[in-house]
């Protein structure tokens, strides 16, 4: 069985983590996993939270970053002290379904190099999500299959598992900004076998969303960054 690695980067999600330890915990139930929580020194403490939750679960490590921001480098930032065959990451607002985290990890045991949690196929989707906030999605989807000619139907997922070969095949060109870490190793290492599994995401319970004009412009800029590097 492989060892998992399961990384959770975070800024500002006190009221969240705790939830989505548990959850995590009871899916792995019976396998050799490790959790990281990469913490981007939230102003809530999440970090001081999952710290105390550690103390009692010597599974979960807790990484708090002072002085660097960005989820990309939050992944990349446990992937690269993680100890796992197996690396996978998700959200930490409750929006990616953990019952999913277990199937992930089962289709990349059995061959796979990749699979990725997908709103965008049959069984998948969204709830309550408002028009703008799903237009967005559309868009920033399109182009990224249209620019990059991603072969996902989701390549906004946030949400997926990896071996470790496939990350440390590109770990040292990745640029780590913005919020595009699954464009980036999917463009850059170009994994053989990727499965796709479908899944709804359920929007934030608690705290505010991190999507803002400025985060769509990084977007963009990293799509047009990564196009490049590949002519």
């Amino acid at each position: 069985m492989a060892h998992i690695s399961l990384v959770i980067p975070t800024r500002n999600e006190r009221d969240n983590i705790i939830p989505l330890l548990d959850a995590v915990r009871a899916g792995l139930s019976g396998r050799n996993f490790e959790v990281w929580i990469v913490d981007d020194d939230s102003p809530d403490r999440t970090w001081e939270v999952a710290s105390t939750y550690a103390n009692s679960h010597p599974e979960i490590f807790v990484l708090r970053r002072i002085g660097e921001r960005g989820l990309s480098s939050a992944v990349v930032a446990g992937f690269m002290r993680a100890t796992g065959d197996v690396l996978a990451v998700m959200d930490a607002d409750l929006s990616h379904d953990p019952s999913l985290l277990p199937r992930l990890i089962d289709a990349v045991e059995a061959g796979a190099d990749m699979a990725v949690g997908s709103r965008r196929l049959p069984g998948g989707g969204a709830d309550n999500w408002k028009w703008h906030r799903r237009k967005t999605s559309d868009v920033a989807t399109a182009l990224a299959k249209w620019w990059l000619a991603a072969p996902l139907s989701d390549p906004m997922s946030g949400y997926f598992a990896l071996r470790r070969p496939v990350f440390e095949s590109v770990s040292g060109a990745m640029r780590n900004e913005g919020y595009k870490i699954l464009l980036e190793i999917v463009c850059r290492a170009r994994p053989k076998k990727i499965v796709e599994l479908p899944y709804v995401f359920h929007d934030r319970r608690q705290g505010v969303s991190k999507l803002t004009p400025k985060v769509g412009a990084e977007f963009l800029k990293s799509l047009w960054e990564l196009r490049r590097s590949q002519h």
